[in-house]
Formats: structure tokens, sequence, C-alpha cells
């Protein structure tokens, strides 16, 4: 694998619409891994004044896919499943998760996240499998080098 392969990643990470809703969230694709660290605002809440769900699944998400879709150049990705283990609230705060490639078979690949905060306290943990699409990442590469 190489750096191009990585930073076309990245790119495709922060051209998603999603990412316009979670300003500021940044990405570092590497081979088998992928860290991707976001700074919680209350808006990111829900109605007890701590983080959503939703967004511990996203960071969680992101950063095992993008540690496996590392090791992946022909084919986009999808999650089969993502098991979340929530550790403790968040209120606003960095976090920092670090997806890691565990094993991949010629069907799947599986991934383990682990969100830490900034006092280096994990706050949610988890475990993605992770199959191939049949849309090309190449498709969606030419359209990340294209916006860049």
């Amino acid at each position: 694998m190489n750096s191009e392969h990585f930073s076309r990643l990245e790119r495709i990470f922060h051209l998603a619409p999603i990412q316009d809703l979670l300003s500021g969230a940044e990405i570092k694709v590497e081979n088998k891994k992928a860290t991707y660290k976001l700074n919680i605002s209350k808006s990111f809440f829900h109605a007890a004044n701590a983080l959503h769900g939703a967004i511990y699944f996203k960071l969680l998400d992101d950063s095992a896919y993008f540690a496996a879709a590392s090791i992946e150049e022909t084919y986009f990705l999808l999650t089969k499943s993502y098991t979340i283990h929530f550790k403790r609230p968040v209120e606003v705060d960095a976090l920092t998760a670090v997806g890691e490639l565990i094993s991949e078979s010629e069907g799947e690949i599986t991934c383990r996240s682990r969100i830490t905060n900034n006092a280096g306290k994990i706050v949610a943990e988890g475990e993605g499998i992770f199959v191939r699409s049949k849309k090309l990442l190449a498709e969606q590469l030419s359209f990340a080098n294209a916006s860049s």
C-alpha cells in the first residue's frame, strides 16, 4: 500500500456530505490503521446533555472502516456489522478514535476501534466487519482527485 492511496481515502472522508455537519474533523490513514479526531461541542448532544450515540458510532465506524480500506485498492467497502461498547458519557471534549485491522479473509475484513478522550480515558470501543461492494473504488477516487 502506498501513501497516495491513503491520501485519496482521506480526501474521500472529507468530501462525504455528512462531514459538513462535523466541522474540524481530521483523519489520518495508514497501513491497517486510521486515526479520527473530533472536537465535541454541545451541538452533538442528546437531550440529557451528553454526546449522542450516533457520534460515537461515526467515530468508531469511520476509524475502523478506513483502517480496512487502507488495504483495499479495488472495491469500495461497506460496513456489514459493527458492535459498540459504551464506557462513559462525553461532554465537551476532544476525542480520538483509532481503528486497527484485526484479520482479513477473502470475503471480510475485521477491525477494532477505540475512542479516547482528552484525558486518555476510553469512552467507547467496538469491532466491525467490512465487506467489498460491487462499486469500484476508482470511481470514488476519481471524484476525490477531481475535487482536490
